[in-house]
């Protein structure tokens, strides 16, 4: 599966809603047959409180990257989940993942956040076989 090398990810800056969103995607949609069994996708959203530019100020962006941090070396030892995209503006950011196991994951991603503060997120899991929440992203 991917990693989250530089190559291997498109950065796209546009305005919704009047203030500026950034979106950071996996430039191809993996094969079939890398994508392999990761069919859950996994929507983690953090709502935070709304500048004027739609961005989160600086301390809640330094929370943010501890935990991304976590949640990232995690993946990267034990590759339980692939990250497809994060989108930021509006008062939120959005990550989205691809796992084979709704529960496996909330499990690891517990595990990876053992210590860190309760983080103001929200978890949703959909079956998305074809990757569309990534593919909805990419240019038609």
């Amino acid at each position: 599966m991917p990693t989250r090398n530089a190559d291997d990810w498109v950065i796209a800056t546009g305005m919704a809603g009047g203030k500026r969103t950034i979106i950071r995607a996996l430039s191809e949609i993996p094969a079939a047959l890398d994508r392999g069994d990761r069919t859950i996708l996994i929507l983690i959203t953090w709502t935070y409180d709304d500048t004027a530019t739609g961005m989160p100020d600086v301390t809640t962006l330094d929370t943010i990257e501890d935990f991304e941090a976590a949640i990232f070396a995690s993946i990267d030892q034990d590759d339980w989940a692939t990250e497809a995209a994060a989108i930021t503006g509006n008062g939120a950011k959005q990550w989205r993942f691809y796992c084979a196991d709704e529960n496996d994951f909330v499990t690891r991603f517990s595990a990876a956040l053992d210590g860190h503060p309760v983080y103001p997120i929200e978890l949703e899991a959909i079956a998305d076989p074809e990757w569309q929440a990534l593919r909805e992203l990419h240019p038609a």
